[in-house]
């Protein structure tokens, strides 16, 4: 792997600081899914990631698979808010773990950046 730039090092500092602010609000969705200001927060966060993510092209793998999560929790979530009694469900659990692992995914590749040779 070829030398990171201080460019590269700061964007990836950033991402990971995006990263985890996503992560803690979109852990908090999932048990307030109908919380329409915490959703708000989680897209935005995801959208800082995305942001931080387009200024180092070898994120892009690891940010199309935390993108597909989130869109298949999101979609998870809405088939359950369509019942009577909405409840968190395993379900949930798995698909909150998918993108817990993508973000981790994200967050080694980032700390790789922002710390080469560590």
């Amino acid at each position: 792997m070829s030398a990171t730039s201080p460019s590269e090092t700061q964007a990836a500092n950033d991402t990971l600081a995006a990263l985890e602010r996503y992560r803690t609000h979109v852990t908090q969705l999932t048990g307030r899914w109908l919380d329409a200001e915490l959703y708000h927060t989680v897209a935005q966060d995801l959208d800082a990631v995305r942001r931080c993510c387009r200024a180092l092209p070898r994120l892009s793998g690891p940010w199309v698979a935390l993108l597909i999560a989130h869109a298949e929790l999101v979609h998870g979530l809405w088939q359950v808010s369509r019942e009577v009694s909405p409840a968190r469900t395993p379900e949930h659990d798995r698909l909150l773990a998918r993108v817990q692992v993508s973000v981790e995914a994200l967050t080694v590749t980032c700390m790789n950046l922002a710390a080469p040779g560590r």
